[in-house]
């Protein structure tokens, strides 16, 4: 099976059943909920139950309908078109959508989402949770955000039945349809089922406008999606623009971010453009997102959600149509509980997460990605041809790969300028080896006591060396260059006997 082939197999192995528990898997990571439930409204007026979700699902569910001529608070929400809450603690008269289906105890939180397509009705989509005051004004928010890419979702299982004219159903099925399926998606080779649903997540969000976070660990291939997402979306002809955010002090974050006037600072020499306004109409990618510093994350915040910022050192305003596709390998949610991250910016950039498996969890692509890596170095060595053999690969297969995929291409990399004949054996193999203290001690069989343990060896040896004397230019505070009064409380302290 030759590259696109297997690209091919990977866009159109998922059933849309599989598609949209994907879909709700990822809601419930950021929305926790014990029972989702999508509905399609069909042509008599009615509601059919298309999926389910959560450990509340039962048999009875499965294929439920709601005539909306029984159901008027339903019908409302359809018209509105904004996402609601309904607690029976605040709405005695409120009737449960699933009355007589799924028992669910009084105060419990249910949320009604509306699924518009092209402006009109297309479903809804109803989560329910046992506890009251579970869906935040954040959750709602998000939940906002994600109807349409549900509406898209729920879509593509009847879009042969019901004529679609939604723009961004037109791009979903453009993406199913492959494309220049080499250049939208180089580099993501895999076929393993963890893999299959990141490229299945890549097609779900694409023609939407929704943020994105993609998590992941080092060399997984972050900017490889983020740049897939770009091409599948309807601002693939617009800018895509990259900011690695570690490293970045207030005011350089500022000035890369916002950009500057002439002037603004010492070195300011000229008027400069920052990404936010370069990637106008486009989208942003901003990698390392959790290493952004705090004071300036309000004022991205404020760009992202009402589209304006000024340049450092202006008070013009300045409008710019962004879409944010942000990179972490780092726990926001726990720099968040620390309070070295805005929780009110992580929830706006947290709309559709999307994981990374590291390689470690996906070894069986190593053979694919060996493969597609070699095709790539024998263009780069001058259209030398590389093969490898069978104790290479299963090298490649044992080795831990904390450094995932981008340590694999180096490692094949060291290998092929080894190789003088263009056969990589098991001999030019060189792995990265993972540092640490750990791996350092063990790899010397290096034995470590705690630092009390340790401090007092070190104690008890001056001692010994200076025969239990501890004052003067002999004594063994001179020796560890301590106070004498410093050193003996340190030995009555670790209980040393000296004498």
């Amino acid at each position: 099976m030759n590259e696109v082939e297997l690209l091919q197999s990977q866009l159109t192995y998922l059933t849309p059943q599989k598609t949209m528990e994907i879909v709700l898997d990822t809601i419930s990571e950021i929305i926790p909920y014990e029972l989702a439930v999508i509905l399609s409204k069909e042509p008599n007026d009615y509601l059919k139950v298309r999926y389910v979700r959560g450990s509340l699902v039962n048999e009875r569910l499965k294929n439920y309908e709601i005539p909306l001529s029984s159901r008027p608070d339903i019908q409302e929400v359809l018209q509105i078109g904004e996402v609601k809450l309904v607690e029976e603690t605040k709405n005695p008269e409120h009737v449960d959508t699933y009355k007589g289906i799924v028992d669910l105890p009084i105060g419990h939180s249910c949320m009604l989402a509306p699924l518009k397509i092209n402006g009109e009705p297309f479903g809804l989509m109803t989560l329910d949770h046992s506890q009251c005051d579970m869906f935040t004004p954040q959750r709602v928010s998000i939940a906002n955000s994600l109807t349409k890419l549900i509406a898209l979702a729920l879509a593509q299982t009847i879009v042969n039945d019901t004529l679609m004219s939604e723009k961004e159903t037109l791009i979903y099925e453009r993406n199913s349809l492959i494309g220049d399926i080499n250049t939208v998606y180089e580099g993501l080779i895999g076929n393993t089922p963890v893999w299959l649903q990141v490229i299945e997540k890549i097609k779900l969000v694409a023609p939407t406008d929704s943020h994105v976070m993609i998590l992941g660990e080092t060399g997984t291939g972050k900017e490889l999606v983020a740049r897939a997402i770009h091409a599948l979306s309807k601002r693939s002809s617009k800018p895509f623009i990259t900011l690695n955010c570690s490293a970045l002090n207030y005011n350089l974050a500022e000035s890369e971010l916002f950009g500057h006037e002439k002037g603004a600072f010492t070195g300011a020499t000229s008027t400069r453009r920052g990404r936010f306004e370069l990637a106008d109409g486009g989208i942003l990618f901003l990698d390392e997102i959790g290493d952004l510093p705090l004071e300036i994350q309000p004022k991205l915040l404020r760009a992202i959600q009402e589209g304006t910022f000024e340049r450092l050192g202006s008070e013009k305003t300045i409008h710019a149509d962004v879409r944010i596709i942000c990179a972490t390998n780092v726990d926001l949610e726990q720099k968040v509980k620390e309070g070295k991250f805005r929780e009110d910016l992580f929830y706006r950039l947290n709309v559709f997460p999307i994981y990374l498996p590291p390689l470690r969890e996906r070894k069986e692509d190593i053979y694919l990605l060996t493969n597609y890596f070699l095709e790539k170095l024998s263009q780069k060595f001058e259209n030398k041809k590389f093969t490898i053999t069978k104790e290479a690969l299963k090298l490649l297969n044992e080795n831990p790969w904390y450094g995932n995929i981008r340590e694999l291409q180096n490692t094949l990399e060291r290998a092929a300028i080894l190789s003088k004949d263009g056969t990589i054996r098991a001999s030019h193999l060189i792995f990265e080896k993972k540092s640490g203290t750990k791996d350092f001690i063990k790899e010397n069989n290096i034995s470590i006591g705690s630092f009390e343990e340790e401090t007092k060896k070190i104690i008890k040896k001056a001692l010994e060396l200076c025969n239990g004397k501890i004052y003067g230019k002999d004594g063994a505070a001179a020796l560890l260059k301590l106070k004498p009064t410093t050193l003996q409380s340190k030995i009555k302290k670790l209980k040393i006997n000296y004498k």
